[in-house]
């Protein structure tokens, strides 16, 4: 039960995070969730359904290549979705119109949340899920892949969305990929649902 909480807070971490500091700068922390924010942006599309419905190839794909992770991932993405679909209009009055509090800020709350899941195995798919399935098969760092995933979107972002919300996503997905080392960095008791195997704390 401690470990469910801990991804469900987790989850809910990221959603707030998200929706309070990306969504009213118009910035984005790439990969699906990444193209979800920008479908809000550019057609009012809902976040969740935009995060749900872009996700749903790669667990396709986890599901016949890496069925841990994707019986682990799935899950999450769909509470995540359902969450940021349920949150979006309540929480965007509270947003912080600052960019640079918002890329900072944002990327961090953000990547601390993906570096939890990730060190219970978990995902909420986009870069964090390819991220995982790159480090399975090649044995890359989990945080710079997941920098490198999520950092392929932005010369679409460029033309679309602006010059100056590219960088300050560019920013957010830096700090968001600190989080996720800094939370592997954190030694935890071995009683803790964080604690995760040596292998999981090194893949970050």
């Amino acid at each position: 039960m401690k470990s469910y909480l801990f991804i469900f807070l987790a989850i809910l971490y990221f959603a707030v995070g998200n929706i309070l500091f990306a969504v009213p700068n118009k910035i984005m922390n790439g990969g699906m969730t990444g193209l979800s924010l920008m479908g809000y942006y550019l057609y009012h599309i809902n976040i969740g359904v935009g995060i749900f419905v872009l996700n749903l190839p790669l667990f396709l794909l986890a599901f016949f290549f890496y069925r841990d992770l994707f019986y682990k991932s799935v899950v999450s993405m769909a509470v995540c979705s359902l969450l940021i679909g349920l949150l979006q209009e309540p929480l965007l009055r509270f947003g912080i119109h600052n960019i640079w509090i918002g890329s900072i800020a944002g990327g961090l709350s953000m990547g601390t949340a993906l570096g939890i899941l990730a060190r219970m195995n978990a995902s909420l798919g986009g870069g964090s899920l390819l991220g995982k399935m790159v480090h399975e098969r090649f044995g890359f760092s989990l945080s710079r892949s997941i920098f490198l995933i999520d950092s392929s979107v932005y010369p679409l972002t460029l033309f679309l969305i602006g010059a100056t919300e590219t960088i300050f996503s560019l920013v957010l997905t830096a700090f968001s990929a600190l989080g996720v080392y800094l939370v592997g960095r954190i030694p935890y008791p071995a009683s803790s649902p964080m604690r995760g195997s040596e292998e999981q704390i090194e893949s970050l």
